[in-house]
């Protein structure tokens, strides 16, 4: 086993919390964008008093991705926790769309980040025993800031506090997917590569590029709380993301349907943070464009493609990869294609972009329940290749689970 971070292993005696938060998301990401798209064009009344474009964002990064990450913090939860923090993002959600300010607004909006901390959060940080790990708390904590910031900015009390805080959002959330699949796609490389090669992947880690990518989007999440300039810190951190994943064999991944997602799109969410640092700093290149190809592409392709793994170790499924994996990924990529380009023709480019975002998440459910109904195989993949206890390699060789061991 390795060093890296993970929540603690779920046990038995505690519901799958992926199960509700993993359906809720893909269920979410499917239906949220087109509500907003419907805002856009007029078809239905938009937000009161709030930035219609803030919102989206705030939904997407603080509703879809904040369920993604309860769904793999919560790994010991009782089931009354669960109930809570699921009942918490729900009504978030609820008030967002109904335009519920003031107080009870901001109480509903914080009451999720804040369980998010308490349950996932803060046993990551007593978990951890390297001080390379005690980033992620701090991170996760900071969720409960940029919730603050934008409800802050929707009732005037601070100056562009919704764009503010939904950058801060971003920023959070692009650190985790960074960090995190720093630790899962090198570890899933060197055993593809022990498996196919029969040699190590050696030299796969470059904690000093770590350090710069944490540095660069800290630097970032601070400028963009307080209104700073950032200096760049965001293309330093997408810069060194890419070089530690050249050390990766990014295009060996693409021969295999687990890891072929997962490295696209953190190659995606990289160069676009990138190009929106360029164009926000040099003015080189629309920065509008360049978010979305690191939201719907990275974001949105690393997130699913997670999700799908977790999912398959949880679940204790060893035979193959789901097949729909790779069209999946597919749709995702082509709607962030067409929602980059969409100044050509937004008519027709940003619905048609909705569209197969849309279709991937509800492919993504479908999956998933599908899965969950099935019964669950005695064959399961050892995880202690990976670099994370959670996550699997489905082409790492198969061994006998417990249950297989005592002849149950």
């Amino acid at each position: 086993m390795t060093s890296d971070p993970s929540p603690v292993p779920r046990s038995g005696r505690f519901p799958k919390a992926h199960r509700p938060f993993f359906l809720a998301a893909c269920l979410y990401a499917a239906a949220a964008v087109p509500l907003w798209w419907a805002e856009w064009a007029g078809l239905l009344p938009g937000c009161d008093g709030c930035d219609p474009v803030a919102r989206h964002a705030h939904e997407m990064l603080l509703g879809f991705a904040g369920a993604v990450l309860g769904g793999y913090l919560f790994t010991k939860v009782t089931l009354p926790r669960l109930l809570l923090a699921l009942a918490a993002w729900a009504a978030a959600r609820i008030g967002a769309w109904a335009g519920i300010g003031g107080a009870p607004g901001v109480v509903l909006a914080l009451a999720y980040p804040v369980l998010l901390f308490a349950f996932g959060g803060w046993p990551f940080l007593k978990a951890a025993k390297f001080g390379h790990n005690m980033v992620f708390a701090p991170t996760i904590a900071a969720f409960a800031v940029a919730e603050g910031l934008y409800q802050a900015g929707r009732l005037g009390l601070i100056e562009g506090g919704q764009r503010r805080g939904v950058l801060t959002a971003l920023d959070l959330v692009a650190l985790l997917i960074l960090v995190m699949g720093g630790r899962v796609i090198p570890a899933a490389m060197a055993g593809l590569v022990r498996k196919e090669e029969n040699r190590e992947l050696f030299d796969r880690n470059r904690p000093w590029l770590e350090r710069v990518v944490v540095l660069g989007m800290a630097l970032n999440a601070i400028g963009d709380m307080l209104a700073l300039p950032r200096v760049l810190a965001m293309a330093v951190a997408g810069a060194a993301a890419l070089v530690r994943q050249g050390r990766w064999r990014p295009m060996q991944a693409l021969t295999d349907p687990s890891m072929g997602p997962i490295q696209t799109g953190y190659f995606l969410l990289a160069t676009g943070l990138i190009l929106a640092s360029l164009s926000e700093q040099v003015g080189i290149g629309p920065g509008t464009d360049a978010l979305h190809l690191a939201t719907i592409g990275g974001i949105g392709l690393v997130t699913s493609a997670m999700m799908l793994r977790i999912d398959h170790i949880r679940e204790r499924r060893g035979h193959g990869w789901p097949k729909m994996g790779i069209p999946i990924a597919v749709l995702l990529v082509v709607a962030a294609d067409l929602r980059i380009t969409a100044t050509v023709a937004p008519e027709v480019l940003i619905p048609a972009s909705m569209a197969l975002w849309s279709a991937a998440y509800l492919m993504l459910a479908i999956m998933l329940v599908l899965g969950w109904l099935r019964p669950t195989s005695h064959v399961w993949t050892a995880p202690a290749l990976q670099g994370d206890s959670d996550v699997i390699l489905p082409r790492s060789g198969a061994v006998m689970c417990p249950a297989c061991l005592r002849g149950t």
